[in-house]
């Protein structure tokens, strides 16, 4: 019986179709696949704001500026700079925390744009004003890449 298990075991671990799809995975990651890495309902910036951030110093300085009305601060994520970059959403002041949808209109071999809709919810009116911001982790991208605000 042990045998049998064992047996079992190894040819499952040494099955190169799993192997294959994990690789097929990791190497099918594109550039319009976005992974939210951070947000919150208090960013202290009252107007609507977007951002590639392509360095940790610039991240540092917008959490600084978030955190200063923050006890305990928010703490800067880990994110590999050279593989990753940032999208910063700010969207304003707005009744709930509503996060905003990022689509690709335009993709080229040279330059990528992005659209970052602001949705609005079911009346939301009596709902607390914040300032959400959120952050976008996407794939570093020689592209150019155009941000462009579409309020609903």
């Amino acid at each position: 019986m042990r045998v049998l298990l064992l047996s079992l075991l190894f040819v499952c671990l040494s099955c190169k179709s799993q192997k294959k799809t994990f690789v097929e995975m990791e190497n099918s990651v594109s550039l319009d696949s976005t992974t939210l890495v951070l947000k919150d309902s208090h960013s202290n910036m009252d107007s609507t704001q977007v951002q590639i951030i392509k360095e940790e110093k610039t991240l540092k300085r917008f959490l600084m500026e978030v955190n200063k009305t923050r006890k305990p601060g928010i703490p800067v994520p880990e994110i590999d700079f050279s593989k990753d970059m940032l999208i910063l959403v700010c969207v304003g002041e707005q009744h709930g925390d509503l996060e905003p949808s990022l689509s690709v209109l335009k993709k080229s071999d040279s330059e990528m744009v992005i659209e970052i809709t602001k949705n609005e919810g079911v009346d939301s009116s009596n709902m607390a004003i914040s300032t959400p911001f959120f952050l976008y982790r996407v794939p570093v991208s020689e592209k150019k890449i155009t941000l462009k605000k579409r309020d609903n």
